[in-house]
This record gives structure tokens, sequence and C-alpha cells, in this order.
């Protein structure tokens, strides 16, 4: 509008100037015109004059007196133009000052209108702004999954206003039922309600507060909520009219952080005491002790041949055991005991309150009992046994720690009496476990210091008496401890991993050692060596074989690898994959301690094995009656396969003719000679010595 009426005041001056020089113009025109008209009668006047005219001569004064009228006229028209001019511009100036007026006014009135046009827009987005946000807030407050409660700040009811959906989601109350009751009235019946002396104390205060609770739904079915209260003031920093509470449910929360309080108590299979709180009861039960006088029994029980249900029926089968067991257990003792599972098959029994004698006794024994119901999985029943050791406080030990120690070591001198036994703590027991830990520790180390070395026994045909081969046997010299017996350190090495790295050490040494004696031009020896269970069971035998007779280069049909009798029934499908592959190579296999496991014939006759090996035990009482039907049986059985047939341990002339008599193919044993060092060895080959006919 403002550019509009100075557009329009522009235009006016133009135009008044163009009038004035218009006016001027017109005036100057009429103003020549008038001189013109003036001059043509003069002229005439004259011309009239000049021919002679008497009455023009007599009217001549009166013709020159309208000479200067003309002037006069001229002049006024002149005057005239001038005036109408300088009239018409001063009409058009008052005109142009107008208008500017008109327009200045205009421009500031369009100014502040467009000012508080700018400002009432402004005013109705900030409304509309704040309109969307209270609507959005509605909404949030509605769909909310957390119950949001509107109340009186009015003591001491504090009357409920407004409750959202999500409040009678959760508390399955209707709005109509709670809005007008009071807050505390949500806590549920009087005699259920918390202590909520935190939200009161924030009500009473006029400030926030917070609190855990426990609340009752409208069908009586408890739930865990999270409270939170909060004033509300009017105008920002009036006083407190409402308050608004934020109820969350952490029931999930509460039942996750018991669960998790429970598996960190508890064992996750079975449901027993764990050891962090068999610890704990037991610090307790002992602080009871102390002040009873009365013994607490700790028993630790392990059970017998539960790697064999692992291995064979796999670990499901396994954890039914172990569940099966635990519950036997619970049966077995009192509510005041304890029974926790530490891992695996060992369990931990705290047996308070005992005095020595019958009681003790009688408890044990059903336990005991208990374990060894038959128990049926699947299509198998299997009878469990257990064997149990007993310490009690204070007399073997007084803290936790030790307790279950001892009580350990005394499970373990049970067991060696044999499946199903128990067995008290004796400080002598200790003095054995201690040094079991020592032999454990020095084990490790004696590979990598070199106390390991191979002895060689020699294996002779009975036919022709001469030497065909030989067995390596490991030894371990301590240079503090002397000479360890392999009987004392060969299972523990199993227990402990170490008989991978000294197994395939063995072998790379005996491989080698029978190759130099064939390089010395001893004949063609055959080396026979003892595979481990674990060994046999590990996933890179065929290549710890086939590497130790690359490197040595031995050939494979001069190596034969033992295998025990129980080793190769534990498995039989997975053992004849083994033997096969192992046959693959070109190594001979044999059964080593054959008649002292629980081979069937069905699956021996598949095994490609090419010896059976006589345990010693058969050997040495050959003379009687059923251990000579044993020997000749399992020689008649090993040619009836197609296998030969060694002996081992034999020591007397009388065996070796029950031998030679009944077809034995090979012997072994102090007979001939005790196991030799590589010189020693080497020295009876130079020798040529041969079996006595």
């Amino acid at each position: 509008m403002q550019s509009f009426f100075k557009r329009i005041s522009i235009s006016v001056s133009t135009s008044a100037l163009l009038t004035l020089a218009f006016g001027l113009c017109l005036t100057a025109l009429c103003y020549a015109s008038a001189r013109q008209i003036e001059a043509e009668s003069t002229r005439l006047l004259l011309q009239y004059h000049a021919s002679g005219h008497t009455l023009g001569a007599a009217l001549l004064p009166a013709n020159g007196m309208g000479l200067d009228a003309n002037r006069r006229g001229s002049l006024y028209v002149l005057l005239g133009g001038i005036l109408s001019s300088l009239l018409a511009a001063a009409y058009v100036y008052q005109l142009v000052s107008r208008n500017s007026v008109i327009a200045r006014i205009t421009g500031e009135r369009t100014a502040a209108l467009q000012f508080a046009n700018l400002r009432l827009s402004e005013d109705i987005a900030a409304r509309m702004h704040n309109e969307k946000s209270l609507r959005l807030r509605e909404r949030i407050i509605e769909v909310s999954a957390n119950a949001i409660i509107l109340c009186s700040a009015d003591a001491p009811g504090y009357l409920i206003e407004y409750v959202n959906p999500a409040f009678e989601r959760i508390t399955g109350y209707a709005a109509g039922e709670v809005i007008g009751q009071r807050l505390e009235d949500l806590q549920g019946p009087e005699q259920g309600r918390q202590d909520m002396h935190a939200i009161a104390a924030a009500l009473r205060e006029q400030r926030e507060g917070k609190a855990i609770v426990r609340n009752f739904r409208k069908d009586g079915s408890c739930y865990w909520s999270e409270l939170f209260v909060a004033p509300v003031r009017d105008d920002g920093d009036g006083p407190v009219s409402h308050f608004v509470v934020a109820q969350y449910d952490i029931s999930t929360v509460m039942r996750f952080e018991q669960e998790m309080e429970f598996q960190a108590r508890h064992d996750i299979l079975t449901g027993l005491a764990n050891r962090a709180l068999l610890r704990e009861r037991l610090e307790q039960a002992m602080a009871v002790t102390r002040r009873s006088g009365l013994p607490l029994w700790v028993v630790f029980i392990d059970l017998d041949r539960f790697k064999f249900v692992n291995d064979t029926l796999g670990h499901d089968a396994g954890d039914s055991v172990l569940k099966n067991v635990a519950e036997r257990l619970r049966d077995a003792t009192r509510e005041v005991d304890t029974v926790a599972r530490l891992g695996g098959d060992e369990f931990v029994l705290l047996l308070p309150q005992h005095g020595g004698g019958e009681p003790g006794a009688v408890t044990l024994q059903r336990i005991l009992d208990a374990v060894a119901q038959p128990l049926q999985l699947g299509e198998y029943e299997f009878i469990l046994s257990c064997c149990m050791g007993v310490a009690v406080y204070p007399d073997d030990g007084q803290d936790a720690d030790t307790l279950i120690k001892h009580a350990d070591i005394a499970m373990y001198r049970a067991k060696e009496q044999g499946r199903g036994h128990w067995q008290f703590y004796a400080a002598s027991m200790n003095a054995g476990t201690l040094e079991r830990l020592g032999l454990e520790s020095e084990l490790r180390h004696a590979l990598e210091r070199g106390q390991f070395h191979l002895e060689y026994q020699p294996q002779l045909d009975l036919a022709s008496g001469a030497v065909v081969g030989m067995e390596a046997l490991l030894r371990w010299t301590h240079p503090q401890l002397g000479r360890i017996p392999p009987a004392s350190f060969i299972g523990l090495a199993e227990e402990m991993g170490l008989i991978i790295p000294i197994g395939d050490w063995a072998l790379h040494t005996a491989c080698a050692q029978a190759r130099a004696w064939q390089l010395a031009g001893h004949g063609p020896l055959r080396l026979a060596v003892n595979l481990s269970a674990r060994q046999f069971k590990q996933k890179n035998l065929l290549h710890a074989v086939a590497q130790a007779l690359a490197a040595t280069g031995l050939a494979a049909a001069h190596l034969e690898l033992e295998l025990t009798e129980s080793m190769v029934m534990h498995d039989v499908e997975q053992a004849t994959s083994i033997m096969a592959n192992l046959k693959a190579l070109g190594v001979q296999l044999s059964i080593d301690d054959f008649g002292t496991g629980y081979s069937s014939l069905a699956y021996l006759r598949h095994f490609p094995i090419d010896v059976l090996k006589i345990d010693k035990s058969f050997v040495s009482d050959i003379a009687h009656g059923d251990d000579a039907a044993i020997v000749r049986a399992i020689i008649s059985l090993a040619h009836s396969l197609r296998l030969k047939v060694i002996a081992e341990g034999v020591e007397t002339a009388q065996q070796l003719a029950f031998l030679r008599e009944h077809g034995c193919d090979q012997m072994q044993g102090y007979l001939f000679s005790r196991p030799l060092t590589a010189a020693a060895f080497e020295e009876l080959l130079l020798e040529r010595k041969l079996l006595p006919a």
C-alpha cells in the first residue's frame, strides 16, 4: 500500500510541473496572438487613412484609443495566463503535499498493522504449538506403559482426580472405581500395606519422593512397583495444587533379581546349594556348634562310575542322573541339613548336631542305600554307588575351606577301598595328599627338565627263543625324590592332561631308538608302545603317529601300538574307527591286559588288531586250574581269529613250559630280562642271547 501511494505522489508532482508548463505556454500563445491582432489592426487603419477618407481621419483618435485597449487586452491575457498557471501549480502542489501526508500516514499505519499481524501470527503459532504440546503430553500420558496418577494436594486424603489407562491395566481397577478415593487406598488391604514413610514424608513436605512398594491388584494378586511422587504448582512457582504419581511395575525386574540371587547361591541343574551358599551355611553351622558343643559333620560325596554314564549315554543322561541323585539326597537328610553340589558329580552334606556313634553312621548308611537304588535311564537300568568322606568340626578343621578339603581327602581314601564306602578323615591322610600335590607340581616340569627316560623289555619268540621286539616303558627319575614308580605318576599324568605331551615324547624317542638299532644291523625289531586312553581319543593321534614315523624313518610295519581292553570297549564304534585309521598307516595293533576287562567276542572279531596280550595276573597264577583254563582259552581264541598271542610277566620255567605247550607265540618277563636302558638293551642284542629251551 505504501509503495502504491508513493507511486501516486510521484505521478501527481509530474502532472503539476506539466500543468504549469502548459499554462505558461498557453499564455505566451495568447499573448502572441493578441499582439498579432493589434499589429494587423494598426496596419489596416494606416491603409485606410492613406486612401484619403476624411471620415476615417476623423475617427483616427478613436482608433488610437482602440490600439491601447488591444495592448491592455494582450497584457490582461498574459497576466491571466500567468495567474492561472500559478494557481494551477499551487493547486497541484497542495494536492501533492496532501498525497504525501496521506502516503506517510498510510505507510505508518500499514507498518503498524503488519507488525500487529506479525505479533498475532507469532501468538497464534505459539498457542498452536502449546496446544499441540499439551495434546502430545496428554497422549503420552494416555499411551504410557506406566501408571500415572493425579491427586489433590489437600491432606490428609490426597484424593485421586485422574488415572491413565495403564493404571487400569496394571491394577485391574477402572478409573471410576478409584477417582475420589484416597491415595493410600491403592496399597490394597490395610494388613498388606507396606511401609510408605518416604512417600508420606514427600507428600507432607510437598517435595519429590520415591519408594519401592508391594501393591495388590483388584483380584488380590501381588505386584511390585516403584513409585515417584512430584508436586505440581500453579503458575510454575505458585502453591502446590496437585501431586503427580508415576507408578512403574517392576515385578519382572524383582523376579529376575530374585532368580539371579537364587542362581548365585544355588546350583542351576539340581537346585541345591552351591559353593557360595554352602560356605555361608557352614559358617553359620560352625557358630551354632561353638555354642551348643555338638559336633558338625561335613560329608563329601562322589558318585562311582558317573563318567561311564556320561560317556556312554551322553550328557543329557548324566544331567538326569545328577538331578535324581540330588532328590535322593534331599529325601535321605533332614530339613536342618544342607545338601550342596560343588560341580560334576561332587556333593557336600552339612549334618549338624550329630553325636558320635550310631546316629551318624545310620544317616550315612541311609544315604548310601538311597543312592544305590536302581535308576532307569531309557531302556537301561543303572545301579549307582558313591563314596563318602567325613570331616568333623572342630576336630578336623577350624574353617570352612579346611573342613571341605579334609572331607574330600577322606573321600579319596574311601575310594581306594572300593565302591560304596565311607571314611572319616584322619591327620595321616593329609600327609599323603600333600605328597600327591607335591608330585603333581614336579610332574608338570619333569618333561621339560629331561627327567623322563625309556627302558625296553625284550619280547621273544617262543619257537626260536630269539629277541623279536621290545616294549618301550616310561620311567621317571627325580633328582631329589629318586626313581618314581610308573603306578605313582602315569594315572596322575592322565588326570592332569600331561600324558599327551609325555606320550608324544615317548613315541618319538622309542621310534628313533628302534630305527637306530635297525641301522646298526640288529634286524627288523618290532617296537611296542603303550597308548593311554586320553592319547587314544585325541583328535590328532593319527597325525602324531605319522609324524613320529616320518621324523625317525621307522617303517610303520615295525611299530605296534598297545591298547587296553577297557579303552577299546568304552566306545566300540569310535574305537573301531580310530583303529581302522591307524591300520591305514600300516602300524600293528595289540590288545593289552586281555582278559581283565569285558570284551565281547562279537566286537573282538571285527577289531582290526594283530596281537592279543595275556595279562600277567593270569600268567602268575597259571598253575591254578581257573587261570590255566583262561590262558588256554585266550590262546585258542586268538589263533581262531588268526591273531598272535604274547604273554607278559613270565617269571618261571614252569610258566614258560605251559605257554610253549599250549602254543603261545611270544613272551616277555623277568625270566629272560627285566626292562633295560637303551645301552643295556643294545648289549643284550650284541650277545644274541636266546631263551632257554
